[in-house]
């Protein structure tokens, strides 16, 4: 019966494949390219597997069907995730994904960005996030309309350094290399922390504690601050003022630290505490030459801390200690420039990071014009490409 049941499964999956290559055959323009080679090359891997097991010739049942069932739900899987993801994409192309995905060849020109660029689609549920295996950097639905929010693009663009196909590229060796040595000194200090609370006898719960940290910061945390750091340095002051727009728009208590007694909470944290990000993001700007502008940030931020009642509690500074953030600053820096990355200085900003910053200046000029004056920019910035293509 299991047989009859896989013998159609399969056949409705062949079925969705062939109308899902379909549409990524369709008429696109040149920049979804890339993304449409993998969706294909997935497809056809997909493909191929469901022939087989359609193929396969049946002689003990007992021993195939249970693992002809695994491979079809395993086959399933990694077809819902083209479809779900890269197809879907595809399939939801507009004028804003047009005019962004024109964008992000100039943007990675700009800093010499040693990767591929990836495809940009407008299918975000919530924020910017990036699909590293489609190189597809999602953001939300009108994000492209405006230009407060998209110095983020560059802060996703680091995520594709650690990708597994790219953590041994020659081109990367220095980046890595100095991800690595913030890796040891982060093993370094919690098992520090660990060997002096278990000499002197600490509760069970405070060793749990520190371990916990220890996992977040191994798993999420350093790639997190690695890639503020090099929105940081390839956008200069704009990166920081959106990560102040972010946490005062949508942000919670900016010194939020996981407990192991608020299990629910701690697994929801798969970013740094917004404090610790933003003095990361303004030790980088003193570093980079942006000092006055980096003490005005500081100056907002404090005052939006202390508006809203948020307090320092002792698990923030045992969570992030000022002595491992010092060091990620400057293996950050040392890293990327190692890998020739064209950074941002106070007399030398490229292109479109210019206009980033410029709209934060105008933005704190005269608030109550600045939307008339963005959409004038945005007016001109796609009349630009549109003339360009």
């Amino acid at each position: 019966m299991i047989e009859k049941y896989l013998t159609g499964s399969i056949g409705e999956s062949l079925e969705r494949t062939r109308q899902l290559r379909q549409i990524v055959q369709k008429r696109y323009l040149r920049e979804y390219d890339g993304l449409r080679q993998i969706c294909l090359s997935r497809l056809d891997e997909t493909q191929l597997a469901l022939q087989r097991l359609a193929d396969e010739t049946i002689v003990d049942s007992a021993l195939q069907t249970p693992r002809r069932t695994r491979e079809l739900k395993r086959i399933a899987k990694r077809l819902n995730a083209v479809e779900g993801v890269g197809v879907f994409a595809l399939s939801r192309t507009s004028p804003d994904d047009d005019f962004l995905n024109r964008k992000i060849t100039d943007i990675c020109n700009e800093i010499a960005f040693p990767l591929i660029s990836p495809t940009i689609s407008h299918i975000s549920q919530d924020y910017f996030h990036i699909y590293p295996g489609f190189n597809l950097l999602c953001l939300p639905l009108i994000e492209s309309r405006f230009l407060l929010h998209l110095p983020d693009i560059y802060h996703e663009l680091c995520h594709l350094f650690h990708q597994d196909q790219n953590v041994d590229l020659p081109s990367l060796r220095p980046y890595h290399i100095a991800y690595k040595r913030c890796m040891f000194d982060k093993v370094e200090h919690f098992r520090n922390e660990i060997t002096a609370a278990e000499r002197v006898r600490k509760p069970g719960g405070n060793i749990h504690q520190l371990r916990l940290w220890d996992t977040f910061w191994t798993i999420y945390w350093m790639q997190e601050f690695f890639c503020d750091l090099f929105g940081v340095l390839t956008t200069g002051p704009a990166f920081v003022w959106s990560h102040f727009h972010l946490c005062v728009k949508r942000g919670d208590d900016p010194f939020e630290t996981p407990l192991i007694n608020e299990p629910q909470q701690a697994f929801e944290q798969t970013h740094p505490a917004d404090d610790a990000r933003m003095q990361v993001m303004l030790s980088m700007l003193t570093a980079s030459g942006f000092d006055h502008e980096a003490k005005r940030i500081n100056t907002e931020w404090r005052d939006f801390v202390e508006i809203m009642g948020y307090d320092v509690e002792p698990e923030y500074r045992q969570c992030y200690p000022e002595e491992l953030l010092s060091k990620i600053v400057t293996a950050t820096k040392v890293g990327v420039e190692g890998i020739g990355v064209v950074t941002a200085k106070p007399d030398a900003l490229a292109p479109f990071a210019g206009l980033l910053n410029s709209a934060w200046k105008e933005f704190w000029r005269a608030p109550e014009d600045y939307q008339a004056w963005e959409a004038g920019k945005h007016a001109e910035l796609r009349s630009s490409l549109h003339a360009d293509s």
